[in-house]
């Protein structure tokens, strides 16, 4: 290496390996100032980016287990209160059965409700006060939400009446307005028509009854009027038969002819529609409106009338060869039916009725809410109107369709989402059924499913849960809606066990009989995971534990102020008590599962953060051996470097020497 001046290529040197022996005597130094091996992203950038997911989830699953320990303590708050409720409804329970003994009379037995109503008062008070961080816990929803609370249950099915016609041209009498011997018993729908025969002629009055969910729909005012004369053919045996439900001859009749016949219809709101052979049915009410229309050869009739009371009745007019005109008395409401000219067949007439009635059930929430039960053109009304006259017998088959709506939520409320789950037998599981978020959707469960519930969430932390058991018949269609779900049930039954020459032959009942548990739920989610994931947090449910909600106290129609009120309620706080013991359970059994999350989120928290510790803290010992290896270095690299600054002195002395 040369001698010189300009460059002092050994301070350089000296100097470049100083400066690198600083800089990791500086890195040692932090470390072990700090305790971190990762301090920056350039100590270990990948690292570093773990380390800072790990604190981060470190961080969240110590909130979640104070989540999981406040949620606790939010259960002990409501099972406090709950045990507070289970003395009072003991209490109650001594007084119903003080109440219920003979020895007392029913003044002492009303100072005796007194108390008795005052500890229900007292339940509801509890009940709409308990809260925790300004949650109420046993209040339930406070929402007002329509929601399914009930099915249709033990339906009476139609009534056919069976009318043996002897060969006099008479008939054993029965009628709605008393026996005569001029009275035929017209089959109706869970009703009688009358009938009067004079000579030849016979006008028949429809005046059919539905009774639906047990609620009667009479349209016994429709002005229903067939003129049928000049019978050419009698029935050929004296076994005739006609099927009443469907109108069909079964055997031993020949064809009718008749005259002119005329019916009129009115009601609320008039139908009318025509669908020639094979076509589709078409509305032409408004033709109608503006003029007679003449059908053609063969096209069928319909009329459907709507009545101020919402019940529906519609009337089939078909037959082969015939034409019919047409009119309006009146547009919308009244209308006439005529044959064009004398039928060269009989000509027959289905009378069907739909109807729907709105029902109440006041659920075990203490809500009371709205079901409809529906019928659609099921129920035939009567049969042909062909049977002037004729010996032979009637037989007919009876049939019911009972159906029962409900609806989960309103347009004023919508459900936020839904659930549909199913139980399963075979593995003691709910299974969730699929609909979909399309408006029309739908979904059906057989009748083989037993059990299955709804939970409907309404926003703001609030649910209905439905839980429906014991199904032993009907069959469950779900439809998405634009505002939430409804749910229908329909129920067939059908008796064919019907006898000639018997009166008031009744279908089986419906045997579906479904046992409803609603629940308004208070829903408190604990999150305690670092994710969004289900299995990051689960819903604690909380039932409403009103008196009402009970079923006890004067809401709910309970007192003991007689000794027969005093034993119902008896029986209503065996159920109350259990209904408390069922929400109890459940909350105990949510604190049981708190306790073991705490238990299993400290161990995840700890194995996270010594995972954390590996990767971000300092080792000590190894640290310390690279901090004295650079301090050496560094201490060397100081000395060295005074040593190569001294050597430019050395050109100097041969310069000096000259």
């Amino acid at each position: 290496m040369s001698l010189v001046i300009n460059n002092n290529l050994m301070a350089v040197n000296a100097t470049r390996n100083l400066n690198e022996s600083y800089g990791k005597l500086a890195t040692s130094t932090r470390r072990l100032s700090s305790g971190l091996r990762v301090g920056t992203a350039a100590d270990d950038a990948a690292g570093l980016a773990m380390r800072e997911l790990m604190r981060a989830d470190i961080k969240t699953l110590g909130q979640g287990l104070r989540n999981a320990n406040d949620g606790i303590s939010m259960i002990q708050t409501a099972d406090g209160a709950l045990g507070v409720i289970d003395a009072k409804l003991i209490r109650m329970k001594e007084l119903a059965e003080q109440a219920a003994t003979g020895t007392y009379t029913d003044v002492q037995r009303k100072m005796i409700d007194q108390e008795y109503q005052l500890m229900a008062k007292e339940i509801t008070r509890i009940a709409q006060d308990t809260d925790f961080n300004s949650r109420k816990l046993l209040a339930g929803s406070g929402e007002d939400i329509e929601v399914e609370k009930s099915v249709a249950q033990a339906i009476a099915g139609q009534t056919k009446a069976a009318t043996k016609i002897r060969s006099d041209g008479n008939t054993e009498t029965w009628g709605v307005d008393g026996p005569t011997s001029e009275k035929i018993v017209a089959a109706a729908a869970d009703g009688f028509g009358a009938q009067t025969t004079d000579g030849n002629n016979i006008t028949t009055f429809a005046r059919p009854t539905a009774t639906i969910a047990d609620k009667a729909f009479d349209y016994t005012a429709r002005s229903g009027l067939v003129e049928v004369n000049n019978i050419v053919d009698q029935a050929t045996t004296d076994e005739a038969k006609i099927d009443m439900n469907t109108g069909e001859i079964l055997s031993g009749f020949t064809d009718i002819k008749s005259s002119i016949a005329t019916t009129s219809y009115k009601g609320d709101t008039v139908i009318v529609e025509k669908r020639a052979p094979g076509g589709e049915w078409a509305d032409i009410t408004k033709q109608v409106d503006a003029g007679t229309v003449t059908t053609d050869n063969g096209d069928e009739v319909r009329i459907t009338v709507t009545k101020d009371d919402g019940s529906i009745v519609r009337d089939t007019f078909s037959n082969t060869d015939n034409q019919f005109d047409l009119k309006a008395v009146a547009a919308g409401t009244d209308y006439t039916i005529e044959t064009k000219a004398a039928s060269k067949t009989s000509i027959k007439v289905t009378s069907e009725v739909a109807a729907q009635k709105s029902f109440e059930h006041t659920s075990k929430t203490g809500a009371t809410v709205t079901n409809e039960a529906v019928s659609k053109f099921s129920d035939k009304a009567s049969a042909t109107l062909t049977h002037n006259g004729r010996t032979g017998e009637l037989d007919q088959v009876s049939k019911v369709n009972s159906s029962a709506s409900s609806s989960y939520g309103t347009e004023k409320r919508p459900v936020k989402e839904f659930e549909i789950e199913t139980f399963n037998e075979t593995t003691n599981t709910w299974e969730k059924v699929s609909l979909g978020d399309t408006p029309g959707n739908t979904a059906d469960l057989p009748a083989a499913v037993k059990k299955f519930r709804i939970t409907a969430d309404f926003g703001n932390g609030q649910k209905v849960r439905d839980t429906f058991s014991n199904n032993t018949n009907g069959k469950f269609t779900f439809t998405k809606t634009g505002y939430g779900l409804k749910l229908g049930m329909t129920d067939t039954v059908k008796d064919e066990a019907a006898k000639p020459a018997t009166i008031g032959i009744q279908p089986q009942k419906s045997t579906t009989q479904i046992k409803v548990k609603s629940e308004d739920l208070v829903v408190v989610n604990i999150h305690f995971g670092s994710g969004s994931q289900t299995t990051d947090s689960y819903d604690t449910y909380i039932n409403m534990a009103s008196a009402k909600s009970l079923g006890v106290g004067q809401a709910a129609g309970d007192s003991v102020e007689t000794k027969e009120n005093a034993k119902k309620a008896l029986d209503n706080l065996t159920i109350a008590i259990r209904r408390k013991d069922e929400i109890r359970a459940e909350i105990g059994s949510t604190q049981n599962r708190l306790a073991a999350t705490i238990e299993n989120v400290s161990i995840q928290k700890e194995n996270l953060q010594a995972s954390e510790s590996r990767i971000s803290d300092v080792d000590v010992a190894t640290e310390m051996t690279e901090f004295n290896k650079v301090q050496i270095m560094t201490n060397a690299a100081v000395s060295m470097l005074a040593q190569a600054n001294s050597l430019p002195k050395m050109a100097q002395k041969l310069l000096d020497a000259r």
